[in-house]
């Protein structure tokens, strides 16, 4: 995604295994197609064809694609038992003041939020 984005436009398979070969990260081509056609089927890029090439651009921002990609993750982890999520998450910022003012302001947020709807 990181290309595509970098690359502030479309881009063929061919110009993201270039740019990766150039960071030294050596995949084959039918690699590298296989994972755009599966950014592609998850909403995240979006493909035309042009010709014998397919085109690829992003679907999403960069903040959105974030977005999208940690909710997913939160709500595979937060299924069954949220408490030790929280915990690690807690233990992960505690040691930043100004984290922990803003979580705790996050928090509050929300609080309000859930009260204004009842």
């Amino acid at each position: 995604m990181e290309i595509v984005w970098d690359r502030g436009g479309e881009v063929t398979v061919g110009d993201v295994h270039d740019a990766l070969a150039a960071g030294g990260r050596d995949l084959a081509y039918s690699t590298v197609k296989a994972i755009l056609t599966n950014l592609t089927t998850k909403g995240h890029l979006r493909k035309r064809a042009e010709g014998r090439n397919n085109l690829f651009a992003p679907a999403l921002s960069r903040a959105a694609f974030r977005e999208r990609v940690i909710g997913a993750v939160l709500a595979s982890l937060t299924q069954t038992d949220r408490n030790p999520l929280i915990a690690q998450f807690v233990d992960v910022v505690g040691t930043d003041e100004a984290a922990l003012d803003a979580m705790e302001a996050l928090i509050a947020q929300k609080r309000a939020g859930l009260r204004d709807d009842a």
